[in-house]
């Protein structure tokens, strides 16, 4: 049995593989001495003083909407923390080795070929993060004290690939330009919380939130969490390791390797046949890839291994 395991137990990986699989929470009740070799408040002050990445969140006083994850110096969590800020620890499994084993054995456990990093949270009581989803499926820790946490049963978009959450006037959307935004990552306005589910995490609890997936959570009193993230986008997800896999073979090709060809014009005529010998160009190309897409469904030894090597821990 991994350390990840041992931790999860009774939970098994198999457990979380289908709680991410089907957007549903997943959550384990456990005891005060569940994770206490994990972390500490003490390794956190510690550990925060090095870090390059400290973040503080503001929820607003009707808990609405929160203000964007703001970095701060190290220095001043204390002042933040104080005015009820939440303070995270970004990539906190980079400064600390004992974390850094519990990240590696969560990816060999789970045998996720994405990235695995972990994230330290404190809060103070009241503080915590309003309604919002992520890019990432979110195995949390209960170190230290409690939160309650509202779920929602369902993810809103699957596998999203940007944030999102309820704005001051309510309204929920993406955290970047909504003009970006695709068909396939549009969503019904949420009647968040109703239909959601409420966990309350004491010490020595654990909670699966897989990506997509409604949540706030909140301090009842002075709290400290881990989260393991399993995250989705690049390197490691399934249309990086598709393309890499088919870019490897089409490299060999040197009009693959090469720019399209040029199309110097100096009258209309000239610049329709340029255009119809640059259609004809991309037609070959889209008929070489099609062959090499034959090719690797024929043969997906090339794929697998591709695949295999994301398994491997990060270095």
């Amino acid at each position: 049995m991994t350390e990840f395991e041992h931790l999860i137990a009774p939970l098994t990986s198999h457990d979380i593989a289908a709680s991410v699989a089907a957007g549903v929470p997943l959550f384990r009740p456990g005891d005060a001495s569940s994770f206490q070799t994990v972390f500490s408040r003490d390794l956190f002050d510690s550990i925060a003083r090095r870090m390059d990445d400290v973040r503080a969140t503001y929820p607003s006083a009707d808990r609405r909407s929160m203000t964007p994850g703001q970095r701060i110096d190290p220095c001043d969590i204390s002042a933040h923390y104080e005015a009820g800020a939440t303070i995270c620890l970004t990539a906190v499994n980079r400064a600390c080795p004992r974390l850094q084993r519990l990240a590696d054995s969560c990816k060999h456990s789970l045998g996720w070929s994405g990235i695995v990093d972990c994230r330290a949270y404190l809060s103070g009581d009241g503080s915590g993060y309003t309604p919002h989803f992520d890019t990432k499926d979110v195995i949390t820790l209960q170190i230290e004290g409690s939160k309650q946490w509202q779920v929602a049963n369902a993810p809103a978009v699957r596998n999203p690939i940007s944030n999102a959450g309820q704005f001051p006037d309510g309204i929920y959307r993406y955290f970047r330009d909504d003009a970006e935004l695709r068909p396939w990552e549009q969503f019904d306005q949420p009647d968040f919380p109703n239909g959601s589910t409420t966990y309350t995490l004491d010490t020595g609890d654990a909670l699966v939130v897989p990506a997509g997936v409604w949540h706030n959570v909140r301090a009842d009193g002075p709290s400290l969490s881990i989260a393991i993230a399993l995250n989705h986008l690049a390197p490691g997800n399934t249309l990086a390791i598709i393309l890499s896999t088919l870019a490897r073979e089409l490299m060999a090709d040197s009009e693959w390797r090469g720019t399209p060809p040029m199309a110097p014009t100096t009258g209309s005529d000239e610049s329709f046949g340029a255009l119809y010998g640059i259609d004809e160009f991309f037609v070959e190309r889209l008929r070489s890839l099609r062959a090499c897409i034959d090719r690797t469904l024929e043969d997906r030894g090339a794929l697998i291994a591709a695949w295999a090597r994301h398994l491997r821990l990060d270095p």
